[in-house]
């Protein structure tokens, strides 16, 4: 009886060392899986490395290169005036012949343009278009339209500042670079009777979307001279591209109207470009 219950002492001692065992087991796994579970879902904290491959976060300061493309294009010239009131008379006439035309900065004349091309082939083809309705009117019988070369450099200039802002200046510039060569490739395409290979209405939404971008966007003293020549420069040709777009409808009457958008839109986009790189 005796070795009986020191039997029975002993398993049941063996039996409480294996439970309390396996419930240390137990206790270590779940204070281990806790430990790599909370690693793994814990947010990480403080300010986010930049290394050499990492842009800087927006806010900070930076400095942007900003670089324009070379354009050469054609003007047909109307007339030249000495006088900013006569030049407006003479675009008011223009118009009411049918043909759109607009005033150029001084250069020191006030020349009236009744459009641009990017081809001389294709601004001579307007200038005949043009005469015709304006010849013994506005100009006289055996007066041609002039058609001006002109050539822009490229330009090159730094913009320093908060790093949003002049990311997008410089992505002001760039569109507007591109939307002049469109423009002038569809006004070729259109005087000369091709088929347009511009996409207006892309053109349209991407330019008014920069437009409205900077309209909302306040920018600081050192910016406001770069900020305010962007936005004057996508400004005017939101208004030339949406223009072109109605007179590539083949609305006639829309024809005039929309050169003549192109003519203030290159004129601005010239004129802004040289207050920021003189």
């Amino acid at each position: 009886m005796r070795r009986t219950r020191l039997g029975q002492g002993r398993v049941l001692t063996q039996r409480l060392i294996f439970v309390v065992i396996a419930l240390a087991f137990v206790g270590s796994g779940y204070l281990i899986g806790r430990y790599f579970l909370a690693s793994l879902l814990q947010k990480p904290t403080g300010e986010p490395v930049t290394g050499p491959n990492k842009q800087p976060a927006e806010g900070k300061p930076a400095s942007v290169q900003i670089q324009t493309k070379p354009v050469t294009f054609y003007r047909v010239q109307v007339g030249a005036y000495s006088t900013k009131e006569n030049a407006d008379k003479a675009v008011q006439e223009v118009a009411q012949k049918g043909v759109g035309a607009a005033v150029m900065a001084p250069d020191p004349l006030y020349k009236v343009y009744c459009g641009l091309a990017g081809t001389k082939q294709a601004a001579e083809k307007l200038s005949q278009t043009a005469q015709a309705k304006l010849a013994g009117s506005v100009i006289g019988k055996d007066d041609k339209l002039y058609v001006a070369t002109t050539v822009l450099a490229a330009r090159s200039f730094t913009m320093n500042g908060d790093k949003a802002l002049v990311d997008k200046l410089q992505g002001a510039v760039a569109k507007a670079d591109n939307a002049i060569a469109s423009l002038l490739s569809f006004w070729d395409s259109l005087y000369m009777g091709t088929q347009n290979q511009v996409n207006l209405a892309a053109m349209e939404t991407d330019i008014t979307a920069v437009r409205d971008d900077l309209s909302k966007t306040t920018p600081p003293e050192a910016l406001k001279a770069a900020h305010s020549a962007a936005l004057k420069i996508v400004s005017d040709l939101a208004v030339a591209v949406k223009n072109a777009k109605e007179a590539a409808g083949g609305d006639s009457g829309k024809a005039g109207p929309a050169a003549s958008a192109l003519v203030k839109a290159v004129d601005t986009y010239m004129q802004e470009l040289k207050k920021l790189s003189p």
